[in-house]
């Protein structure tokens, strides 16, 4: 009985491995789709608001927007576990960025239909991905914090921008990061 017992056991630990595996890459399979998106999404973005966000070759005005998660490399852990932990909050927290980027381009660019729809993906990309983070790390949704508030046109534009490039920035880290865990996965 003893025999069998353990028998069970293992076979449950390779069936929980391969299921873990399986999440993984369901996961990075994701993410490699919405970063595709998101390439197009930034570009798309520029070329629909204006001088001098449009214009070839001159530089797109950046600030630091509060509240919006900045991906800094040269502070990120050395775990991809605990870097996908920050990817997740990040995810949660870029949903409502997006969200909000989407009704303010309503509002400022109501026919740019291609921009507009590319914005409800990269929305719903962004609940997906968290959703995902969240099973594979065990965890239940992360709450985000409250938005800045953006009162001109301008300011929305750059925080537009600002939340497009974020976006595509944390797909970037959590594709690498899910790539080193399916590596590190046994077959």
């Amino acid at each position: 009985m003893e025999i069998i017992t353990e028998h069970l056991a293992g076979i449950l630990s390779r069936s929980q491995e391969q299921d873990g595996k399986e999440t993984k890459r369901q996961a990075l399979l994701l993410v490699t789709m919405a970063k595709s998106e998101a390439d197009t999404l930034v570009e798309t973005y520029l070329g629909q608001q204006g001088p001098p966000f449009s214009d070839n070759g001159s530089a797109v005005p950046q600030s630091k927007i509060k509240d919006l998660p900045s991906l800094e490399r040269s502070s990120l852990p050395s775990s991809p576990w605990k870097r996908l932990a920050l990817s997740l909050s990040a995810f949660s927290s870029l949903s409502e960025w997006l969200a909000s980027v989407l009704l303010w381009q309503r509002s400022l660019n109501p026919k740019a239909w291609e921009l507009l729809n590319l914005l409800e993906i990269a929305e719903n990309n962004s609940r997906a991905v968290s959703s995902n983070l969240a099973t594979i790390l065990g965890r239940q949704d992360i709450s985000s914090p409250s938005l800045t508030t953006l009162s001109t046109t301008i300011k929305k534009k750059v925080a537009g921008y600002m939340v497009c490039k974020s976006f595509y920035e944390w797909l970037s880290q959590t594709e690498r990061d899910l790539v080193i865990l399916l590596a590190e996965s046994s077959v």
